[in-house]
C-alpha cells in the first residue's frame, strides 16, 4: 500500500463516529465471522473511495479552468426517458361454468402463491333507499360464518395456508379478494365458495359488526374531508345512488340478519359475477377444482334492472359552507359531475387531470403548496365509475388562507381549460401514468384487480394491452378540449369545511353561500345557493 492510500485509508476510518469506533472496539474477541464481515465492508468502502479519488477521469473532472469542482456536473441532466415497452398480456384462459360464472386463469409461476379475485355485478347503487348500509354489511359479514364454519374457524383455516381473504362494497360491485400458498389452492376455493354460497350472518358477529360501524361513522363526522365529501356528493349526484356517501347510524342500528340474507339471495348471483385467479397452478388441475368448488349449490339469475335518477343540472357556482367551529384548517372541495369507465374522454382526462393536479409535481401542487405554501398538498382527481362519477379538486389549507386558496383553485381550472399544457408537462404525465401503469402490473394482487376491472366494466379484451399506446397518443389539443368539456368552471359546485365566522365573509366574493351543520343539517343562515334546473 502506497503513503497516499494508506493516508486515504486513515481519512475513510476517521469518518467513522465515536460510537461505531467503541462498537468495533467491544466486539466479542469469539466473534469472528462478524468481525471479519465488517473488516470487510470496511476494507471495500475504503478502496471505493480511494479508486474514486485516484482514477484519471475522476482527476480530471474534480476541477475546471476556474477551480470549481465539477465531478457531479452530469447530475445537471437527467437521463432521457426511453419509450414505454409494449406490455404483453400473459395467456389469459378464460370459459363459463354452466350456472353462468365467468372465469379467468394466469398461471404465474415466479412464487408458489396465488390470488384470487371474486367480483359480483351489484353494490351500493343497488340498496333500497330504507336500508343504506346493507350491501357493505353483507360483503363484510359473508367472511364471518357459514352454515358448516364458524368465524374462528374460517379465519384460523385461511391462517394455516398462509393466506388473506376480505370482503367489500362499492357503488357498482362487490368484491372478494383471497390469497393463498398456491399447494392449498383446493382449500382457498373451498372457503371462499362456502362464503360466497352459503353465509350464515350470525346474530353475535353482525351486533358486533354494526357497533364498530356506528362508532366508526360517528368518529368520521368529526373529520374535515368526510364532511366535504358528504356534502359535495349529495349536491352532484342529488337522488343518484352515488351521493350516498355513508349510511347514517340510525340505518345501520335498524338493518337485521334478514335484510343481509335477502340482499345476498338477490345480487349474488353467478351468472352476474366474474372469479380471476392468478398464480402457481396448472390451469387443468385448477379448472377441476373450480368446477368443485363453484360450479355446484349456486344457481343462476335474473339481476334487477337499475334505474337511478339522474344527476340534477346547475347553472352558476355554488358553495356550500360546513360550519365547524373552531377548526383551524378549511376543507375545499370543488368540482362537477364527471365520466364513466367507457367514455370516450377517459384517456385524454387522465392526462389532464395529471398534469392538473394527478401527483406532487402537478400543478396545484407546484402552485399552492409550494409557491404559496397554503396546505401541504393539493391534488385533483376523477372518478369513473360504471355511470358518470365527479371530477374534483381539493386540499384542506389553514383559515385564514381560505379565500386565497379558492382563488388559485380557480386560477388554475382555468388554466387548464383555457391554456395549452406545455410539451414538457404532457411529456412528464404520460410517461408517470404508463409507467405506474406497468408497475402495478408487476404482482399478482395487481394484475387480478386489472383483470377483473375488464370485466366487470365490460371493457375491450384488449384493453390492458392497448392501455399505454392511448395515454402516449393523448395530444396538447385533446388535453386542452376535455378539460374546457369536463371541468364545468362556470357552474361549480364548491364544498368548504371551516368556521364560519372566519370564512364565510370572504367566500361570498366568489358565489352565493349556503351553511350546513357537521349533521348535514341546514343551519338556517346564509344565502340559498343556485338552485337546480327543473
Amino acid at each position: 500500500m502506497t503513503k497516499s492510500t494508506s493516508t486515504m485509508m486513515t481519512s475513510f476510518l476517521s469518518g467513522q463516529t465515536d460510537e461505531q469506533k467503541l462498537t468495533l472496539h467491544l466486539l466479542p474477541a469469539h466473534n469472528r465471522i462478524y468481525r471479519f464481515g465488517l473488516s470487510l465492508i470496511f476494507l471495500l468502502g475504503a478502496l471505493t473511495y480511494i479508486m474514486t479519488a485516484t482514477t484519471p477521469a475522476a482527476a480530471a473532472e474534480s476541477t475546471d479552468s476556474k477551480g470549481a469542482s465539477t465531478s457531479e456536473s452530469w447530475r445537471r441532466t437527467p437521463p432521457a426517458l426511453p419509450q414505454p415497452r409494449p406490455f404483453k398480456l400473459a395467456d389469459v384462459t378464460t370459459y363459463k361454468l354452466s350456472n353462468g360464472l365467468t372465469v379467468n386463469l394466469v398461471e404465474d409461476h415466479r412464487v408458489p402463491f396465488m390470488t384470487i379475485n371474486l367480483g359480483i355485478k351489484a353494490g351500493s347503487s343497488f340498496e333500497p333507499d330504507n336500508l343504506h348500509g346493507v350491501a357493505g354489511l353483507t360483503a363484510d359479514m359473508i367472511t364471518e360464518g357459514t352454515a358448516r364454519r364458524s368465524s374462528k374457524e374460517i379465519a384460523e383455516e385461511i391462517d394455516f395456508i398462509g393466506g388473506a381473504l376480505k370482503g367489500g362494497s362499492d357503488y357498482d360491485f362487490t368484491l372478494l379478494i383471497g390469497s393463498a400458498l398456491s399447494k392449498y389452492a383446493d382449500r382457498l376455493l373451498d372457503v371462499v365458495s362456502d362464503v360466497v354460497k352459503n353465509p350464515s350472518f350470525p346474530d353475535n358477529e353482525l351486533t358486533l359488526k354494526k357497533t364498530n360501524l356506528i362508532q366508526e361513522l360517528v368518529m368520521k363526522r368529526s373529520q374535515p374531508d368526510f364532511l366535504s365529501e358528504e356534502r359535495f356528493c349529495q349536491v352532484v349526484f342529488g337522488k343518484h345512488p352515488y351521493s350516498v356517501v355513508a349510511p347514517q347510524p340510525e340505518q345501520v342500528e335498524k338493518i337485521q340478519k334478514k335484510d343481509l340474507s335477502d340482499f345476498h339471495k338477490k345480487y349474488y348471483l353467478p351468472n352476474e359475477a366474474v372469479l380471476i385467479v392468478v398464480g402457481d397452478f396448472k390451469t387443468a388441475d385448477l379448472k377441476a377444482v373450480i368446477e368443485k368448488s363453484f360450479g355446484k349449490d349456486w344457481s343462476a339469475g335474473q339481476l334487477p334492472q337499475l334505474q337511478p335518477p339522474a344527476p340534477p343540472q346547475y347553472t352558476g357556482k355554488r358553495i356550500y359552507l360546513v360550519n365547524r367551529p373552531g377548526s383551524v384548517q378549511s376543507c375545499i372541495k370543488l368540482g362537477n359531475i364527471g365520466i364513466s369507465k367507457t367514455d370516450a374522454d377517459y384517456f385524454p382526462l387522465m392526462v389532464a387531470n395529471q398534469i392538473l393536479g394527478g401527483a406532487a409535481h402537478s400543478r396545484l401542487f407546484l402552485n399552492i403548496r409550494e409557491q404559496k405554501g397554503y396546505t401541504y398538498g393539493a391534488y385533483s382527481s376523477y372518478a369513473a365509475r360504471k355511470q358518470p362519477g365527479f371530477f374534483a379538486a381539493e386540499a384542506e389549507v389553514r383559515t385564514d388562507v381560505t379565500g386565497p386558496s379558492l382563488q388559485e383553485f380557480l386560477y388554475e381550472l382555468e388554466r387548464i381549460r383555457n391554456l395549452k399544457a406545455t410539451d414538457k408537462e404532457l411529456k412528464d404525465a404520460k410517461s408517470y401514468l404508463v409507467g405506474s401503469f406497468a408497475l402495478g402490473l408487476e404482482t399478482q394482487a395487481g394484475l387480478a384487480q386489472r383483470l377483473l376491472e375488464v370485466q366487470l366494466y365490460d371493457l375491450p379484451a384488449d384493453y390492458l394491452e392497448k392501455y399505454s399506446d392511448k395515454v402516449m397518443a393523448v395530444n396538447l389539443d385533446e388535453v386542452r378540449a376535455v378539460a374546457r368539456k369536463d371541468i364545468k368552471l362556470d357552474n361549480m359546485t364548491i364544498v368548504v369545511v371551516g368556521d364560519a365566522d372566519k370564512v364565510k365573509q370572504e367566500l361570498e366574493y366568489f358565489a352565493p353561500v349556503e351553511m350546513f351543520e357537521t349533521s348535514g343539517k341546514p343551519s338556517g343562515t346564509g344565502k340559498s345557493a343556485t338552485k337546480p334546473q327543473s
